[in-house]
């Protein structure tokens, strides 16, 4: 009877896990993160086809980072001076 009630409750707290990642705010979130990686991939695809610019591969992910940079920041700093 043990390993059933540790299954539910593994269960039970992926579900409140998944609850919590999944709001509105963070659907914004990984849409932005997801919108930025695809246009510095497409961006640098295009320069590497046509030889206008050499791209480093190594460094396309930067501006995704980048942008999450800048979300938390941003995030922290209005809870941060929030009116209560």
């Amino acid at each position: 009877m043990k390993p059933k009630s540790k299954n539910s409750f593994d269960k039970n707290l992926q579900q409140v896990f998944i609850l919590k990642i999944n709001t509105t705010k963070n659907k914004i979130i990984m849409k932005t993160m997801l919108l930025c990686l695809f246009l510095s991939l497409s961006f640098a695809f295009v320069s590497e086809k046509t030889g206008w610019l050499e791209i480093d591969w190594k460094i396309i992910f930067i501006p995704a980072l980048l942008v999450l940079q800048i979300i938390i920041i941003g995030t922290a700093l209005k809870n941060r001076y929030k009116k209560h």
